[in-house]
Formats: structure tokens, C-alpha cells, sequence
């Protein structure tokens, strides 16, 4: 008998049972106005933006893949999905909401809901095949 059985029950036997490898995904804020070249410290709620402003110092240039003061771009959200497709395999893929971007000093409910059009044809779209949960976030509900 294994030990995780013998310490916690039969909720940890794996016997007879199939194991299934999960992915799960979460607090992806996609800016699809992500704008590599341009300022990541603008002074706004988001930068990264294209009306974010050249950088006066070019290390504060949003890169091609991303930006650490940002959030996600399209293209890493897509070098992600096809990732979780090709490599992970996954069963099951647990989406934890969250997918609007930070800018919320110009976010509206229709942009809102244009987002999560976008970013949800794109999860069908590049996990064709994969049974996906999906829950919201709090970001996905504002304002």
C-alpha cells in the first residue's frame, strides 16, 4: 500500500484509477493594444500601450514578447496556447479567469466584453479538442 494512502485514505489510492494531466491557466490579462517599443513606465494604470510614449530611456522599451511592468501581449498569448497544445497535452484545461487587461481608466463594459470574445475564440481555436473549464475573474467583470 503506498503511503499516501496510508497516511491520508482512500482519496489517495490510485489504484484502478486514471490519472489525467490538467493545465491550468490563469490571470492572462491580455492587452491587445500591446505596443512593443513603447514606454513601460508611462504613469498610467497600463503601459506597454501605444499611447504610452517612446521611452526616453531605452531600456524601458516594451519588448517583442512581453514586458514584466505589463500585461501579456497577443503573440506570447499564442506561443502559450500553441505550447499547452503541442507539448503539455493536457486533458483538461482549468481557466481561472481574469483575461481583461489593466487599463482601467479606459475599459467599458462593450470592451470588456469585445476581450473576452477575443480571448476566448482564441483558447477554442488553439485547444481545439481539450476540454476546458472556465470561471471569472474579478478582473472580468469590471467596470
Amino acid at each position: 500500500m503506498n503511503k499516501l494512502y496510508e497516511k491520508h485514505g482512500p482519496y489517495f489510492n490510485t489504484k484502478g484509477r486514471e490519472l489525467i494531466k490538467v493545465a491550468l491557466m490563469s490571470d492572462l490579462h491580455i492587452d491587445y493594444d500591446y505596443t512593443p517599443g513603447m514606454s513601460n513606465s508611462c504613469g498610467k494604470p497600463l503601459c506597454c500601450r501605444s499611447d504610452s510614449g517612446l521611452p526616453s530611456d531605452p531600456s524601458q522599451a516594451a519588448g517583442k514578447w512581453g514586458d514584466y511592468n505589463c500585461d501579456l501581449n497577443e503573440l506570447t498569448l499564442k506561443n502559450l496556447l500553441s505550447y499547452i497544445n503541442d507539448e503539455v497535452k493536457p486533458d483538461v484545461v482549468m481557466w481561472g479567469g481574469d483575461s481583461i487587461p489593466h487599463n482601467i481608466d479606459t475599459l467599458t463594459f462593450a470592451t470588456n466584453v469585445q476581450i473576452m470574445k477575443n480571448i476566448s475564440a482564441e483558447v477554442l481555436t488553439q485547444l481545439d479538442g481539450t476540454r476546458i473549464y472556465p470561471t471569472i475573474g474579478n478582473h472580468d467583470t469590471y467596470p
